[in-house]
Order: C-alpha cells, then structure tokens, then sequence
C-alpha cells in the first residue's frame, strides 16, 4: 500500500507543475448559452461544449504525432447534466470500447472558476467523489482540486477556469468500461436558467492512460478522443 501511495504522489507531483508563461487571451464563443464570464466554450452540431485550449491542444499534438494510429479504443467522456442555481451537480467519468483493459491512468478536468468542488467534511486535499464499477479493482484512487497557489497553467488562469486531477491504479489490465467516477460541484447562487458550464479535458504532457504494455497509440487514441461534458442550470 505504501509502494502504491507513494506511485500516486509521484504522478500528482508530475502534473502540478506550470508549464507555459501567461499569454494573452484567446477565446471563443460560437453558439453558446453561457453568462458573460465564462467566454472561452465553443459548442459543435453534437451538444459537446468543448472548451477552448488551443495551448493544451498543441501540446497533445506534438507529443502523438509521430505515434501510430489505432481504428479503436477508449472513449473517455464527462456526462452532461442538469440542476438547479445553488444545487450540487454531480458529473460522471465514463470510459467505453470494445474489449478495453488498462492499468492506469492521471487525467485533468477544467472547469469555469464559478463552479466549486465539494469536499469531504475535515478534508481540504482530496474531493468528494463516488468510484464507478470501471475502477472497483483499483489498488489507489486520488481526485483533486488543483488549487491557485499550485500554480495552475496560465491558460486556465487566463481563462477563469478550475482544474481538477484524479489518477488511478490496478496491479493487472483491471480498468474497465463504464464508469470511472463522479464529482460534485456547487453551482453559483445567482446562475441564471440556462447557463451551461462546459466541463472538458485539460491535456498536460505528463498525463496517462496505460496498458501493461505501455502502447503509445491506445493512450494516444484515448486522448485524442475524449468528449467534454456540461452542467446545465435548470
């Protein structure tokens, strides 16, 4: 248990370090239904409000593009959901394929700023969280806020967005499909009927979705083929 816990601080550790200077903002706001602050979502004909990250996008390119491509594997997506102004939303993790078996994995999730993590009562590290029947093999889960004082990247700081972190672990291919977890966020107080605030994937270079046999194109499917979720205000 230790070798393990000391496996997933080594992984958090890789992926709470900034990695670019701020830079000026880039948004986009094509056809969506959000307020005024949270500017930076495009939404396609499908209903997937993707945030725009041109910066995270680039890095993920770069690092698969000379990996092998693959016609099938893991489609990670975040649900879309609904509640009420003040409510706690919960937004699920879900992982579908055929046959998919991995090992590990350390993804980020971002976020606008005006959605707040729940946090276990006494507890100001790890979030709230329910673990799906996809990890329930697991052998160490950890979800976590990346906080301002940790230096976020300056996109998201650019771009008033959150960020959060979960890694898992399995001794064997123990990952399966279905759901890998959910979260809970507060919705603002004030939130007009309407408001959508997207949910998408934050790629960092040091993210992982494994197998034990660490083959670079079903990680690189697996990323390049996440789908972003939504909460809705009702």
């Amino acid at each position: 248990m230790k070798l393990k816990l000391i496996i997933l601080t080594a992984v958090l550790c890789l992926t709470t370090v900034s990695c670019s200077e701020k830079k000026e903002n880039s948004y986009s706001s094509n056809e969506v239904s959000v307020n005024s602050s949270v500017d930076s979502v495009v939404t396609d004909n499908d209903n997937n409000h993707n945030i725009d990250l041109p910066e995270s996008r680039a890095v993920m390119k770069e690092k698969y593009k000379d990996v092998p491509e693959v016609s099938e594997g893991a489609v990670i997506s975040v649900s879309n959901t609904t509640a009420k102004a003040g409510e706690i939303a919960e937004v699920t993790v879900s992982l579908e394929g055929k046959d998919v078996k991995w090992n590990m994995c350390g993804m980020h999730l971002a976020y606008p700023e005006e959605l707040k993590c729940i946090y276990p009562e006494d507890e100001e590290i790890m979030l709230e969280f329910e673990q799906g029947e996809a990890v329930k093999r697991n052998t160490g889960l950890i979800v976590m806020e990346w906080k301002k004082e940790n230096n976020p990247p300056a996109e998201l700081v650019n771009k008033k967005l959150g960020s959060l972190f979960f890694t898992v672990t399995f001794n064997k291919d123990d990952g399966k499909d279905g759901d890998i977890l959910t979260v809970y966020f507060k919705v603002p107080e004030d939130a007009k009927s309407g408001t959508v605030y997207p949910i998408d994937f934050y790629y960092m270079e040091s993210d992982i979705f494994r197998n034990l046999d660490n083959d670079p194109s079903f990680e690189k499917y697996a990323f390049e083929h996440t789908q972003a979720g939504s909460i809705t205000v009702e």
